[in-house]
């Protein structure tokens, strides 16, 4: 009997039973061994052995949860799935409304200003019609006698009634109200024998048509921006003082550019880094060097002369964060510094800022500040008139303090400025204060013309040092001081600058040391300009000369492009190196603003009307205290007075200009010459000619021989030949340019032969 063959089992898969080929590989229906993932009572996920990418998991071999659709996920996995969705959505919503609220306060940052006039005007409006519908008038209310209060020496008189003028004309005689316009304004005031302590502000404020030689002025409530010392500064008065005074689209531009760098380079805090003006920063650039406040109110300054005020202007936040952070440097006794660094340099130009964004807003917080760097100024100024570096008070008045007392022009300078500005928008100055400026610079001014730097040395810097850049700091001070006493040395100083005029290649001549230092350089061209426009007031032919060798200067070296766009470099070897390219932008565009930063129509302290009293109550009229009619005493009083005879009575006018010819001060002896030139008053040219040899009239020899030439009378022709052989080739120059002018453009050079022929045959 045979052995029982063995029976063969097929191998089946244990999920279906589907045969298997051998044990040991998974099943080729249902993949098993496999683990599914179920999503949605579907077998979405299957991960086996050997398991392919193709292969997928017939329905008869799927479970019966499956196949029957009803497997869910556990609680906890469907928990986590609908918060990754939730999630996913929620970010995605944060991400749209966040992004919507930027663009939101983006567009409402760019509409800020027109919200802003809209809600006044909606605030104007509805108050309007509140008036409007008043049925019976206000109640009058009952006059109470004003308590008598004793007035004591830092009292300044509030004015409550007001005369509102009208601004003049550019170059037009000033407004004088009729006699019989009630003006309200308060008592005189004597400036007391010792500085006054702050007072409440406001103060007595400007009138329209005040000058830059105006002091107390006329009461007024709100003048209008820009009135007075800064009527230029805006609007239809500054685009005619550009065109009157020598300007043009093109300085225009450059002062746009320049402003634009400047408001680049300002910090959030409102201040100006001065190691940012350097392309290339030294090593000991890489801290701080103490600069900040000086170069902060520097760069302030040309903000304020293009009319940009902290509450006007395309560059009101920048001048408001300005004004700020200079206020914040100012201590308890009034006196502004930086990291409590002693620097008279950053007290004076920002008191200088302070007063101009004052008289531009009439803002009571910044007239408080200006006032109180004022007061400082009075108490710490030197016995001799000046001031030092050092905030302090220099001298006691003793013989040892004075002798170790230091005055120093060029910081007496800026002092001059702030409080020509200071009188000029209603801060009362001390008599005694200014009184002593000029007896300082009596002293330093030289008969030449130079100015001595100071009345002592500071190390190694010597007070006898003298240069074109004292020169023009000088003149522009004694200008305002009194142009009258100083007439002489001023014309003096204008003839050094004309001789020497400011240049781009001498800005790179060198500075061997602090003793004889390269005095070419953007400062000593900002005081130039300002001295020499104020001293013409932006007429006649050392204005001309001056202010286009200023342009050929500045326009040509201007950046016009990358990242210090609208800059000038600080290429001077004297100051460039340690201030940069912000000191050199913001003193060039002061030059080029030099139009309408000031007002050049000069009107002294007498011209303002005397007032009997001042009622506390205002209800009563005050009449002006009538003025003696006399004649003008002052050069520049006779210098306007001619200038006004002339729009009235033109050629009528040539006898008084004439006789002006031989006036003491040879300003008047130029506004002569000038308003006969422009007249054409060929009779006037042997009486002009003659003036060539007279003695006292050397410094006008170059206004005399371009009036020779425009006057158009051919018969000079000698005076003007002779003149091409002078020594001074300047000299040489203008008489060519005079002869070329008689001869309708011909050009003969130096050739004093060829131009006496053609005279004699086309005389």
């Amino acid at each position: 009997m045979s052995a029982p063959l063995p029976s063969i089992t097929v191998p089946r898969c244990t999920r279906c039973s589907g045969k298997l080929a051998y044990e040991g590989r998974p099943c080729h229906l249902c993949l098993s061994p496999a683990s599914f993932a179920v999503a949605k009572g579907f077998a979405r996920d299957i991960k086996g052995a050997q398991r392919t990418r193709e292969a997928k998991l017939p329905r008869f071999a799927q479970p019966l949860a499956v196949r029957g659709k009803q497997a869910r996920l556990p609680r906890g996995e469907r928990m986590i799935a609908t918060l990754r969705i939730v999630g996913r959505w929620t970010w995605n919503s944060l991400a749209i409304a966040a992004g919507i609220h930027v663009v939101a306060v983006l567009f409402a940052m760019f509409l800020r200003e027109d919200i802003e006039k809209l809600i006044i005007n909606i605030n104007k409006a509805e108050i309007q019609d509140r008036v409007a519908i008043a049925d019976t008038p206000a109640p009058q209310p009952e006059e109470t006698p004003a308590p008598f209060l004793e007035k004591t020496d830092d009292e300044l008189i509030m004015p409550d009634r007001i005369d509102e003028s009208v601004l003049d004309d550019v170059g037009t005689p000033e407004y004088v109200a009729p006699p019989d316009e009630r003006i309200y304004a308060p008592e005189p005031q004597v400036a007391p024998p010792r500085p006054a302590p702050p007072s409440a502000f406001p103060s007595r404020l400007p009138q329209n048509a005040q000058g830059l030689g105006g002091g107390q002025p006329e009461p007024v409530r709100r003048p209008p921006t820009g009135a007075g010392l800064f009527k230029n500064r805006q609007g239809s008065s500054r685009a005619a003082a550009v065109r009157r005074y020598g300007g043009g689209d093109d300085t225009e531009e450059a002062v746009n550019l320049g402003l634009e760098y400047l408001a680049r380079q300002q910090g959030s805090d409102g201040s100006w880094d001065p190691n940012k003006g350097f392309e290339t920063p030294p090593t000991w650039a890489a801290r701080n060097n103490g600069y900040r406040g000086s170069i902060t109110a520097l760069c302030t300054l040309p903000f304020l002369a293009a009319g940009h005020s902290p509450d006007e202007g395309k560059y009101a936040t920048n001048v408001r964060r300005a004004i700020n952070w200079l206020m914040k440097r100012q201590d308890s006794s009034g006196y502004i510094s930086y990291a409590a660094t002693g620097d008279m340099y950053t007290h004076c130009v920002a008191t200088l800022a302070l007063c101009e964004a004052y008289g531009m807003t009439r803002d009571k917080e910044i007239g408080k500040s200006a006032e109180r760097a004022l007061r400082f100024l009075e108490r710490s100024q030197g016995s001799k008139g000046g001031w030092d570096y050092n905030g302090y008070i220099t001298s006691s008045g003793s013989g040892a303090a004075m002798a170790n007392e230091r005055n120093d022009a060029s910081i007496t300078g800026w002092a001059v400025l702030a409080f020509k500005s200071a009188k000029s928008v209603g801060i009362k100055v001390n008599d005694r204060t200014w009184s002593q400026m000029i007896e300082l610079y009596d002293k330093l001014s030289l008969g030449n013309g130079e100015t001595y730097y100071a009345d002592a040395a500071y190390g190694r810097l010597s007070g006898t040092r003298r240069g074109i850049g004292m020169v023009g700091v000088g003149l522009t001070s004694r200008v305002i001081l009194g142009d009258e006493r100083f007439d002489k040395r001023n014309a003096a100083a204008e003839e050094l600058l004309l001789k020497d005029p400011p240049a781009w290649d001498k800005f790179f001549e060198p500075t061997y040391d602090s003793v004889t230092p390269n005095f070419h350089t953007f400062y000593g061209l900002y005081y130039g300009t300002l001295g020499v426009f104020l001293r013409n007031g932006g007429d006649g032919l050392a204005w001309t000369q001056f202010n286009r060798a200023m342009k050929e200067t500045l326009l040509p070296n201007q950046k016009r492009s990358g990242q210090r766009r609208g800059s000038w470099p600080g290429v001077d070897t004297w100051i460039g190196p340690i201030m940069g390219d912000l000191y050199s932008t913001a003193c060039s565009v002061l030059c080029l603003e030099v139009y309408y930063r000031y007002n050049p129509t000069h009107r002294p302290d007498s011209d303002v009307p005397v007032v009997e009293s001042d009622p506390a109550n205002g209800d009563e009229a005050i009449k002006p205290r009538p003025q003696p009619q006399t004649t003008p005493a002052g050069p520049a009083e006779r210098s306007r007075a001619l200038r006004a005879l002339v729009h009235e009575k033109g050629q009528g006018a040539v006898g008084e200009l004439l006789k002006a010819l031989n006036d003491e001060a040879s300003s008047v002896r130029s506004t002569a010459l000038n308003e006969l030139a422009k007249l054409k008053a060929k009779d006037a040219a042997p009486t002009v000619a003659a003036m060539l040899g007279q003695p006292g009239n050397e410094a006008l020899r170059f206004t005399i021989v371009d009036a020779l030439g425009r006057l158009g009378d051919r018969s000079v022709h000698p005076s003007l030949t002779r003149l091409l052989s002078d020594p001074d080739e300047s000299m040489q120059q203008a008489a060519r340019s005079a002869l070329k002018s008689l001869a309708d453009g011909k050009d003969f050079g130096t050739n004093k032969r060829a131009w006496t022929d053609w005279f004699n045959r086309n005389a």
